[in-house]
């Protein structure tokens, strides 16, 4: 955990595209500047809007810290773009699930309170790094080598652990995710809930065609390489693709730098996990001081 510090300039990136998003960014705006935060736009969401802004690298260079306004996928888009700035980022939830984003809109003007007085949590979250082709890519939940279409029929990926082989796998996919991650789509395909501190690399195949292909758990210090027996696609947190073929020798491995998220100092992951997933319902009764959302995460 990292030593917070009072928050007086923030940058904000967000979808244009989101239905009414540009009044909850006025008002959003009105919040903070109330708790004395000025907030700046990235210019070009700013344009789509009709409003002033300022590029990635002025926000990156004057303020204390970023944030997203939309859902998850926003915030993980910002978390790439700002990878090794040492900024400190936080969403603000007007999506869906809001797994990862900090608070909803409607608790802006208490949150913006604690910003500015220095009152938060702030934590590194491990990041991947992927090398093919001389080009990198990075990710915070995980990366995903899926077939291009599902009638292309079963994927062959060869792994590496070190340059040794230690699999073959014969799926319809492999996810390579962080702790973070283990809450996306690594859970829907039966992988395990990691606490998003750890230091870990996990490895599920989705839809795997023999019993023996199972979730895995390893080290950060392990470099992985994968090879494909046919045309496949890398996916970025769910958002970037990029093509791969017999030839590709992809490498993934712990990125030296992680993303530096800010939560209110009252966040209790455990909580988070019971109200987004309905974790741990209809176990016997717990004491009474289990649902007050206090708890050191």
């Amino acid at each position: 955990m990292q030593k917070s510090k009072k928050i007086k300039k923030l940058g904000i990136i967000t979808r244009p595209n989101t239905p009414n998003i540009k009044a909850a960014l006025l008002k959003i705006k009105q919040d903070f500047l109330y708790s004395g935060i000025e907030l700046f736009l990235e210019e070009s969401c700013a344009k789509s809007f009709g409003l002033d802004g300022h590029s990635l690298k002025w926000l990156i260079q004057n303020v204390d810290a970023m944030t997203s306004l939309g859902g998850d996928g926003t915030l993980l888009s910002v978390c790439r773009k700002l990878y090794g700035k040492h900024i400190p980022i936080f969403g603000i939830n007007v999506g869906n699930l809001g797994f990862l984003t900090a608070i909803s809109p409607s608790q802006v003007k208490e949150f913006a309170k604690d910003l500015y007085n220095g009152e938060y949590i702030m934590q590194e979250h491990m990041m991947l790094e992927a090398e093919l082709n001389s080009q990198n890519f990075f990710a915070i939940n995980e990366f995903l080598i899926c077939q291009n279409s599902p009638s292309h029929g079963i994927l062959e990926i060869s792994a590496y652990i070190d340059s040794h082989i230690f699999n073959t796998y014969r799926a319809d996919s492999l996810i390579i995710a962080t702790p973070t991650g283990s809450t996306a789509y690594n859970i829907s395909a039966g992988g395990s809930i990691v606490y998003p501190l750890c230091q870990n690399i996990l490895l599920t195949p989705v839809a795997a065609h023999t019993l023996t292909q199972r979730p895995m758990v390893l080290d950060p210090s392990f470099v992985f390489s994968f090879c494909v027996g046919s045309p496949a696609t890398l996916l970025v947190d769910g958002q970037e693709q990029v093509s791969l073929d017999k030839t590709s020798i992809l490498t993934i491995k712990k990125a030296s730098k992680g993303a530096i998220l800010i939560q209110p100092k009252n966040r209790c992951y455990f909580q988070v996990l019971k109200e987004k997933f309905q974790w741990g319902q209809n176990l016997l009764a717990q004491p009474s001081n289990t649902d007050s959302g206090e708890c050191n995460d």
